[in-house]
């Protein structure tokens, strides 16, 4: 069994928020929206559409001090996995991202194209398929409050460490 620790992307490991910001604008069509919930259903969905394409991608700013850390445990020797939940159409855009700005990691995991399960059950569910490829999962790192909880409420083993700048979604 191998050690090891999962990092999520977006607001864990790299600042999202520029880019965020103007996908709500442009689904909203101009409109002062702050959080996702405030978009009607249409606007949610053409909002996913936008956030999740390489579209803004080059808003996006690295979260050097998580960076530096994820970097000290790979050196370690400890197995970092990437856990995200972009879809798999983004990996070349996402694998450039994290090269840029220097993400050491052994793995990534990216949500499956026809994947619409919010976080909360996506990650979890990855996790397991994680840990039954014989990890030992340490730590567990993301932005998402309901993704975290439910990974403690499975897997009380695994330490959550909350990353980001509150919840935007």
């Amino acid at each position: 069994m191998r050690d090891a620790v999962v990092y999520d992307i977006d607001n864990t490991l790299i600042d999202v928020r520029r880019r965020l910001y103007i996908c709500l604008k442009e689904a909203s069509n101009g409109r002062k929206i702050y959080r996702l919930s405030d978009l009607t259903p249409e606007e949610r969905d053409r909002f996913w559409e936008i956030f999740l394409s390489p579209k803004y991608i080059y808003l996006d700013r690295p979260i050097k001090e998580t960076i530096e850390e994820v970097n000290a445990k790979y050196d370690s020797g400890l197995y970092v996995i990437i856990l995200t939940g972009r879809p798999e159409d983004m990996y070349r855009v996402t694998i450039s991202q994290l090269n840029r700005y220097g993400v050491k990691f052994h793995r990534i995991y990216m949500r499956p194209i026809h994947d619409k399960n919010p976080d909360y059950i996506y990650k979890p569910s990855q996790i397991s398929r994680i840990l039954a490829e014989n990890f030992n999962i340490l730590e567990y790192h993301d932005d998402s409050i309901s993704a975290l909880e439910r990974v403690s409420q499975l897997y009380p083993n695994i330490h959550t460490c909350r990353h980001g700048f509150g919840d935007f979604l």
